[in-house]
Order: structure tokens, then sequence, then C-alpha cells
């Protein structure tokens, strides 16, 4: 059963209860309160007659100096009968248990009425065949005390009265319990809409539909909860999107690995096939081996950066305060000797007084660029290697080698992309220096910014755009 039945069905069960329960309250009261007029009335009638045929008795009693004989006793009660008939009262009047008169019906005759005389006078309704009379026996009292008289009411408009009510009381409550029904159906109905139009996006959500959204108008909790709702949607999409993303690098990671690690492998098993089956001289032979050594070496430089990388995305930082110009002066003295095969020439200028970061990585960021920059360029050419503020702390290197397009530019940072293939297979590169950089400057928190034009060289940028670097920085400049 849904949640809305189960409420519907409460809150109507509690409502017809307490309805029907004001509504036999009510009744009930009301018969009370009638009843009790009724007998009061009946009372006063009694009491008025008692009195009546007790002054007219003792009045005949004073003026014929005798009792009064049944003949005039009846004579009187029949004056009084004929009197109150019309009302649906009867009497009956006794003399020590000898009925003087009665116009009772036999209907409404009682048995139990003989024990009602013990007081002065006794009131009780009683059920005779359907028909419900009010009893009231008492004694004349004084001379007469064993005279007594039997008032007897018919009740049946007052229970007939009561009947009719109840049956109009039932009848208002099966209406207002039908309307009741059919505006808590329609309400519950409308309150729940939320919860059913949530139930739909979170089935859709399962099936793998994330771009799934709710609105809720209003300013309600099914509005906030609409509202977490699309944040936690959008959270899991985004979550899921990056999930996707990463097995799909994941993915075209290994491809490449494995169309990387083709051809040096079919080029070493050549030359051992041609070493081992062919005749040849020895500096043929010594070709052929150099060749499967710069192969091995290309697959041990993959092995190695691949390794860099995945270092480079577990490790936690060690976070110091440096100093821009030892690290530039230590990445120069490094990559004097790579630079030196070319006669190729790198100048460091700093402005920037602090930098937060590892020195470990930070060098080797700033070494593979180097080392890309070199490539690049022609011999004899002169590599800029700079740190300055500008509005955040950048670390740039600059050559003005062969350059690149912006399609270039965009994909180069990518796992085992090359601008040029040949050039980079005969200088032992494998596409992956750049994606080793940037790993290294997300970790500090930084951009890697490439801007480059063919034929005019290119510029790498490290940008740490974030609040973990120092934001006062001194503009002292120094060159070397």
């Amino acid at each position: 059963m849904k949640f809305w039945q189960k409420t519907f069905l409460g809150i109507l069960a509690v409502f017809i209860l307490a309805i029907n329960i004001c509504l036999y309250l009510t009744s009930n009261y009301s018969f009370s309160l009638n009843l009790k007029s009724e007998t009061d009335r009946a009372l006063g009638e009694y009491q008025f007659i008692t009195n009546g045929v007790y002054a007219t008795m003792d009045s005949i009693y004073y003026r014929e100096q005798a009792q009064p004989t049944p003949s005039s006793i009846q004579s009187l009660m029949r004056s009084y009968a004929d009197y109150y008939k019309q009302q649906n009262v009867f009497f009956e009047l006794k003399q020590s248990n000898q009925i003087l008169f009665t116009n009772i019906p036999s209907s409404a005759k009682s048995d139990s009425t003989g024990d009602l005389t013990k007081n002065t006078y006794t009131i009780k309704v009683l059920n005779r065949d359907g028909v419900h009379f009010l009893y009231i026996v008492g004694s004349l009292g004084g001379q007469y005390k064993d005279y007594t008289l039997t008032y007897v009411r018919d009740l049946s408009e007052l229970y007939n009265n009561h009947s009719q009510l109840t049956r109009y009381l039932i009848s208002i409550s099966a209406l207002v319990e039908i309307i009741l029904t059919l505006v808590l159906l329609l309400l519950l109905r409308r309150l729940t809409l939320p919860i059913r139009i949530m139930q739909k996006a979170t089935h859709k959500i399962a099936g793998g539909v994330y771009d799934e959204r709710i609105y809720i108008p209003g300013k309600d909790e099914f509005h906030e909860l609409a509202e977490n709702f699309n944040q936690m949607t959008s959270s899991i999409q985004e979550k899921i999107n990056e999930l996707d993303k990463n097995a799909q690098d994941k993915q075209r990671l290994i491809d490449n690995l494995a169309h990387e690690l083709r051809t040096p492998l079919t080029a070493i098993r050549g030359y051992a096939e041609y070493l081992q089956s062919a005749k040849t001289t020895e500096p043929n032979r010594l070709k052929a081996a150099a060749y499967i050594i710069s192969e091995i070496d290309r697959m041990k430089n993959l092995a190695f950066k691949l390794l860099d990388l995945a270092l480079v995305r577990n490790s936690k930082l060690d976070l110091q305060e440096l100093s821009p110009w030892e690290l530039l002066n230590q990445v120069k003295v490094a990559s004097e000797s790579k630079l030196k095969e070319k006669s190729q020439t790198l100048t460091i200028d700093s402005t920037l007084d602090k930098l937060r970061g590892d020195s470990i990585l930070l060098q080797s960021l700033l070494l593979n660029l180097i080392d890309n920059a070199a490539k690049a360029s022609a011999e004899n050419s002169t590599i800029r290697l700079l740190a300055y503020f500008d509005s955040f702390p950048i670390l740039e290197v600059r050559d003005s080698g062969c350059g690149m397009d912006a399609e270039q530019a965009s994909l180069v940072c990518e796992p085992f992309y090359r601008v040029d293939q040949a050039r980079s297979r005969s200088s032992g590169g494998v596409g992956l220096g750049l994606s080793l950089c940037r790993e290294i400057a997300q970790l500090h928190g930084g951009e890697l910014r490439i801007s480059s034009y063919p034929g005019k060289g290119t510029t790498v940028q490290i940008v740490f755009t974030t609040s973990l670097q120092l934001a006062e920085n001194s503009l002292m400049p120094k060159d070397v």
C-alpha cells in the first residue's frame, strides 16, 4: 500500500470516528434533555393531579362527613382522564391494591409498578412491546395514604422524534463522510504529487538518465527537497562524467601505449632476426645492435615517464617556501649538459620574491619544458626561463623554435601526442612530458597555458591561480 493511501485511510478513519462519536453524543444529549423535559412536565402534572384529587376527596369528606364513595372517585378520575387522554396520559387509582379507577391500556400495564410505591413517588420509564411509557407512582398522602395514584404518559412521540433525528444525523454523517472522502482524496493526491514526481525522477536516474531534474513550485519543504535532489543529481552526473572521462583517458592511454610498444618491439624483433639469420659484416652487426639498444632505451624512457606520471598523481606535496631565483638557477645548472649538445643557451629572469611549492616536482616540470623547447629550437638558439607576478605568480619557458598551430597546442598535453612524430622518435621522446607537466601544475593549484605560432616559437606558462601561493611578491628584477 502506498504512502498516500495509508495516510488517506488513516485520516479518513479518524475523521469518520470523530464525526460519528460527536453526532452520537449530540443525539443522546438532545434526547436526554427532551426526556428530562418530558419527565419534569409529567411530574408537574402528576403533582397537580395528586393535589387536585386530594383536595376534592377532602372536600367531599368534610361536606358529607364520610369517605368518598367509589362512584364519586371514579367520576372525579374520569374528568381528569378525559382531559389528559388527548395528551396520551393515563391514570390508575388504587386503594390498598384495589383498583378504583383505571384507563391505562392493557399494553401499558406493568406488573413491576407495584414495587414503586415504597417512596412518596417513583418515576420509571418502561418499554412495553416496543412502546415506551413513563410511569409515576405515589401515595396521595395524609389521611389518604392508602390511596395510590399511577400516572402513565406515552413517550412514543419523543422516541419517534429521537429515531427520526438519529436517521437524519446518520444521513448527514454519510453525506459529510462522502464529501470528506472526496476532498481528502483530492487534497492528498495534490499534496503527495511532489513525492510522485520525485519517485519518477529517481526511477529515471536509476535507469541512467542523469540529466533528469525536478521543478516543484513554492517555498515549502518539498521545494527545498527538490532543490537538494537536483544538486545531488548534478553532483552524481558530474562524478559519472568524470568517471567516464577517466575511463576513456585510461583506455586511450592503454591504446596509445600498445601502439607505442608495437613499433619498437617490431623493430627489435626484426633486427634480432637479422642478426640471427643473416651473414653480415661487423659494421652492419654493430649498426643493428645500436638500433636495438636505441629502441630499448626508448621503451625504458616510456616506462620511466609512465612511472613518473603515476608517482605525481599519487604523491603528496611537500610544500615549502621557495626562492624563485634559486629554483631557476638550479634548473639552469641541471639543463646545461643537455643544451650543450646543440650549443643552446638558457637565460633566467625572476621578479618573484617568494613561491610555495615542492622544489623537486617544480624542477622536474621546468626541466621537461626546457627539454621540449630545446628539441623544437635550432642550434645556437636561446631559451628564456622567467618567474614573475601578473595577478598570479607565473613561471614561464619561452623559445623561438618551430612552433605549432592552435589545434596542435590544444592537444599537445594529451598522453603520447607528438607534433612531429619523426622528430620526437629520433630524439627519444615518448609524448608524455607535457602530460607530466600538467599533472605537476595541477598539484600546485596551477594551470598550464600554451601559446604558440608556427615558425615563431612557443611560450608555456605555469599560472598559480589559487591561494596556495603567497600574494605578496616583490618586483626586484634579477637577470643573468
